[in-house]
């Protein structure tokens, strides 16, 4: 790969890092621990590229050694070793050499591919096909950290409490202290319709989206039927005890009290 190709990877590599950093659409990738990890690895991409660009222009500057090749074997008259041209060899292999150079650029600028997605097409934070295919069951034990009943902290006081949807499905599914009946809270997620009934998802993540794993929790009510996939909603309700269980795969219900259309949060994904 040529300098010139690996500067210009560089700067552009680095460049996208800082571009999602700043613009929030890092928080589609990974946790927002991780921000100043990205700021970092896009700064020194960028120098490391600057640094070499600098060389290069200050080594372009210097002149360049004249080289001569001398040809030091005497022909058949016994005259005097003279100057000669490269032989056709040298000339095939140099042209070889440039061939290689070529190919292997061709193969470098693939590597754009992706930064111009990153530059040009922001994806889509994972919505409800990713629930479907996930296992509820795997993200009740995860967010619970026990294989049974445990107590839980007690919930904040309040009419309303405003609740991560991962907590909520752990306290449904393993609270021995019963912390959720009979309180009204908030969550905040996005519709999932699957077998003729209507779920509240959304997608957990530990470090980032490779590993998210999906919470839901089901919406019985009037007016939860008919929602669209991927409609965002903060829905008011109240637990249903009894409802998180083995034969549920530990999704609990909710009968909704009142729900709300709103936008993608920032952040689509829970810590």
């Amino acid at each position: 790969m040529r300098r010139e190709t690996q500067n210009i990877l560089l700067v552009l590599v680095g460049g996208a890092l800082l571009k999602i950093s700043f613009t929030g659409t890092y928080l589609l990738y990974v946790k927002p621990a991780h921000q100043y990890w990205l700021i970092a690895g896009g700064v020194i991409m960028v120098g490391l590229a600057a640094v070499s660009i600098g060389r290069d222009l200050v080594s372009s500057r210097e002149p360049a050694p004249k080289t001569v090749k001398l040809n030091f074997g005497a022909d058949s008259d016994g005259a005097a070793p003279a100057l000669a041209p490269a032989a056709h060899g040298d000339h095939d292999d140099h042209t070889d050499e440039h061939g290689d150079h070529h190919h292997s650029a061709k193969s470098a600028w693939l590597l754009l591919l992706p930064v111009l997605a990153i530059f040009l097409v922001a994806p889509p934070a994972l919505g409800a096909d990713s629930v479907m295919r996930g296992d509820n069951r795997a993200a009740a034990t995860r967010s619970s950290g026990a294989d049974g009943s445990t107590t839980f902290p007690p919930i904040p006081q309040g009419d309303v409490v405003s609740l991560a949807m991962s907590d909520f499905a752990a306290r449904a599914a393993w609270d021995s202290g019963k912390s959720l009946d009979n309180r009204t809270v908030r969550l905040t997620g996005f519709v999932v319709t699957q077998d003729g009934a209507t779920y509240l998802a959304r997608l957990s993540i530990a470090c980032c989206a490779a590993d998210a794993f999906p919470v839901k929790v089901k919406l019985n009510g009037p007016g939860t039927a008919g929602l669209a996939n991927d409609t965002w909603l903060e829905v008011t309700g109240q637990f249903q005890p009894g409802t998180a269980t083995k034969e549920t795969d530990y999704v609990p219900a909710m009968t909704v009290v009142s729900m709300v259309q709103i936008p993608q949060p920032e952040n689509p994904y829970e810590a």
